[in-house]
């Protein structure tokens, strides 16, 4: 039952989800994640990575239950009681994946590299000269516009790493299916030698039927029926091989 391969697979994909959440939520709390970004961007990547793995290895497990759903009839040794488990086992493991998603971007999270933010520009930036209530009310509402600035352009350099990886992802496909064509084109090539091979000996050999076909000799005739034989194998080997 492919199904129990499935399912030992995607435990173990979100053993490995849980443990990177709890790595980058770890590093999120306990370092400066303005400065420490290299840090927080590696940790970050890791968690997205293992949660597109689980989330592949979830769809390979709900393929297995819809064809169990979609087919009852096929699969006698499945009572409704274990298809339910299936079902639930499934809903309860994409839950599991989307509250990883949902932690990440949590708004603890962004508070936290928000106020890390803050903290980096005010130190960069000191109290610019501002002395009297005003003059630091303007101050802070500086701080808190590079701040923000800040934090939109990590999440801009994020989104374009991960189009970056997905073009890389995408140029492998496609060298994939290069070299996929160009060994079938290579298939084609190699047949349309054969036949044409094929082709010319069926041609010898139907010239010799055709002369012997004029005579009443036994051993002539035996002749052509062993031809006529070879014939016959000859063009079974061209279709099947």
């Amino acid at each position: 039952d492919p199904f129990h391969v499935f399912r030992e697979d995607l435990i173990g994909k979100l053993g490995l989800v849980d443990d990177a959440l709890r790595r980058y939520l770890r590093v999120v709390e306990n370092t400066d994640t303005a400065v420490n970004t290299a840090e927080v961007k590696e940790a970050k990547k890791h968690l997205k990575r293992q949660i597109k793995n689980a989330e592949s290895a979830l769809k390979d497990l709900q393929t297995t239950v819809t064809l169990v759903e979609s087919a009852r009839e096929k699969f006698p040794q499945i009572d409704d009681a274990e298809l339910y488990d299936r079902q639930t086992f499934v809903s309860n493991s994409r839950s599991r994946v989307s509250k990883a998603r949902s932690e990440m971007n949590s708004d603890m999270v962004k508070a936290k590299i928000m106020t890390d933010g803050k903290r980096l520009t005010v130190r960069r930036a000191g109290d610019l000269g501002a002395k009297t209530d005003a003059e630091k009310e303007n101050t802070a509402f500086v701080v808190d516009g590079r701040a923000q600035a800040q934090a939109l352009m990590q999440q801009q350099d994020e989104t374009l790493d991960e189009l970056d990886e997905a073009v890389v992802r995408v140029g492998h496909m496609a060298g994939a299916i290069h070299e996929e064509l160009g060994e079938q084109n290579k298939m084609l090539t190699e047949l349309d030698d054969d036949l044409a091979d094929a082709e010319e000996k069926l041609g010898l050999v139907m010239g010799k039927l055709a002369k012997m076909l004029k005579t009443k000799n036994r051993f002539q005739l035996g002749t052509i029926l062993c031809l006529i034989l070879i014939v016959i194998i000859l063009f079974f080997l061209v279709i099947y091989t």
